[in-house]
């Protein structure tokens, strides 16, 4: 499924018709969400990715032919051990629920980080613009900035994570979050990553579609 096809899905969801309560709104509730499997399993995820590249190029390699017996059984035994590494990863998975956020909240998220790390320019670009050169002044990057903004974005669009045994984990704080952070395969962050921009995308569509005759519902 595109991005395009799971965005129109989560604000399809959101727009279904439901009791309405403006402080819902006002308080993001009623914005759209979504949720994203990570596992936790890193081991295993990249031997199951391994054993399903050789299904594969087996497979690939047979093409239109029939399999010879020697190749049948190599595809019935790798196919047994992607079963087996499949079903341990399913013990390893968590699912986070993600809500969106307006970009007023963002906007204030973003001002708390560069309140904490405060925006510093390039020496050279300072004393152009004092010279009147006309350039605009560069921004140095800090990467201490962008994760402090990506921190708080985690603690206010995760709603909850679930276990593998459908055990809940609620109201994470910026400890939690820090930690999750510091912790989580990198690929996992990403995908957590890529859903809160799906999200976001997702929920200013939800604003321009739904707009006032959404809150004139009764």
């Amino acid at each position: 499924m595109s991005d395009e096809q799971e965005i129109r899905e989560v604000i399809d969801e959101a727009k279904e018709p439901k009791s309405f309560n403006i402080i819902n709104v006002l308080q993001e509730r009623a914005y759209p969400k979504t949720s994203v499997e990570v596992v936790l399993d890193e081991d295993n995820s990249y031997r199951a990715s391994m054993v399903k590249e050789k299904i594969e190029a087996l497979e690939k390699k047979i093409g239109t032919k029939n399999p010879s017996v020697s190749q049948r059984e190599t595809i019935e035994k790798l196919t047994e051990e992607l079963e087996n590494l499949i079903e341990k990863l399913s013990q390893s998975k968590y699912v986070f629920h993600i809500r969106g956020i307006s970009e007023g909240k963002r906007e204030k998220l973003i001002a708390d980080a560069t309140k904490k790390y405060p925006v510093e320019y390039e020496k050279g670009a300072e004393l152009s613009a004092l010279l009147g050169s006309g350039s605009e002044p560069r921004e140095k990057p800090l990467p201490e900035r962008d994760q402090l903004f990506t921190d708080f974005l985690w603690q206010h669009q995760i709603e909850k994570i679930v276990d593998p045994d459908g055990n809940e984990q609620t109201g994470l704080g910026y400890s939690d979050i820090r930690a999750l952070r510091d912790n989580l395969p990198l690929s996992s962050a990403a995908k957590i990553n890529r859903s809160i921009e799906k999200i976001r995308s997702a929920t200013a569509l939800f604003m321009m579609e739904t707009g006032e005759d959404f809150l004139a519902k009764p």
